[in-house]
């Protein structure tokens, strides 16, 4: 064989490349590869489920806490207070009723417990969440109600 019928194997191997990424310039700029990377974003989970599993999450280090440090922190944990923002009309944009908590539709995570006091024992659920309906809870406990 003559040299001048061979080719390196750098050349071939830089050819290789320089294709590759001639073909993802073009698929990029002709959309192709946003359809396709769209396509994977889809498939996470949404952000509905993610505050679903954090609702829970919260849920049971809540009731860890209440059994091993008493029922005081219930309305300030983060059951409570924390607030998610959704999309849940899909417009893109999100208005003051996609702001929610836990218990709220459409995330709706309950989480309930009770609590041992030297008056009785105080059952604690998302209701609770709201001071005066804690004070409630409470005021019911003390009188035996």
């Amino acid at each position: 064989m003559s040299k001048r019928a061979q080719i390196s194997m750098n050349t071939i191997v830089y050819v290789s490349i320089a294709l590759l990424v001639l073909i993802l310039i073009v698929a990029f700029t002709t959309g192709g590869l946003g359809n396709l990377f769209g396509q994977v974003g889809e498939t996470g989970p949404g952000e509905l489920d993610s505050a679903k599993a954090r609702c829970t999450t919260i849920c049971n280090s809540l009731k860890t806490e209440v059994a091993t440090s008493g029922h005081s922190g219930w309305t300030t944990s983060q059951y409570c207070t924390e607030e998610f923002s959704i999309d849940i009309d899909g417009s893109g944009d999100i208005d003051a009723n996609e702001i929610i908590n836990c218990d709220d539709v459409p995330i709706s995570t309950a989480c309930s417990t009770t609590s041992s006091t030297a008056l009785g024992t105080l059952s604690l659920t998302e209701v609770e969440c709201n001071p005066a309906k804690y004070s409630d809870a409470l005021g019911g406990l003390q009188t035996g109600a």
